[in-house]
């Protein structure tokens, strides 16, 4: 039993279960990257219109994103307009050879980054998880891995280890993409990744065995 309930997650996790964690239906993970490069330099000239194309293109996956890392949505809600202005005020330093996506979400930890040294509510806010974003999950699947049930596992993973596995997971960043916002090697973002992902899917197991 055991054996064929670690086989089944494995094989869901193989088809995209955890790249579905934190995305709403009917949004992918990946991102125009070439609409919204072009879109950048656009907006770096000037155009009102190529702001508000990138703001509807970013600013949901962002607002996922800080969501996870803040556990509260009214400062994930402050923290992505202080993300978007950050990012007015830099796009003249933005190079257009760089992902739009890989740079905003650079940005938007940065901000987290500056809220969490300036706010001394961090680790109360970090000891007491709050709820992360929902999480679809299809169908066909609910029969061993509800929402709730991925959503709980989620929420207890080591934060430094559960970063990089959405990050790369649910967002669709390279691992080189990771350790540049990061600060961790590409190597030690794709370890922590994957320490998370053993300790997602044992959750899920046991938890399963014991239905």
């Amino acid at each position: 039993m055991a054996t064929r309930g670690a086989a089944a997650i494995g094989d869901v996790t193989r088809l995209g279960l955890v790249a579905r964690a934190l995305e709403e239906p009917g949004q992918g993970a990946s991102f125009a990257a070439a609409a919204l490069q072009r879109d950048m330099v656009a907006y770096q000239a000037g155009s009102l219109d190529a702001f508000r194309a990138i703001y509807a293109a970013l600013a949901p996956p962002l607002g996922r994103y800080l969501r996870y890392l803040t556990r509260r949505a009214d400062v994930a809600d402050d923290l992505l307009q202080e993300t978007f202005l950050q990012m007015h005020r830099s796009r003249a330093s933005y190079d257009p050879a760089r992902p739009v996506g890989a740079w905003a979400f650079a940005v938007a930890r940065n901000v987290f980054l500056m809220h969490r040294r300036a706010s001394a509510r961090f680790a109360a806010v970090h000891e007491s998880p709050g709820t992360l974003p929902e999480i679809a999950v299809p169908g066909d699947m609910e029969h061993w891995a509800t929402r709730d049930r991925v959503q709980r596992a989620l929420d207890h993973l080591d934060p430094t280890q559960a970063e990089p596995l959405l990050l790369h997971h649910v967002w669709g960043f390279s691992f080189e993409e990771i350790a540049g916002m990061t600060g961790l090697s590409a190597a030690a973002a794709r370890a922590r990744s994957s320490r998370a992902m053993t300790v997602l899917r044992d959750a899920l197991s046991d938890e399963r065995e014991r239905r």
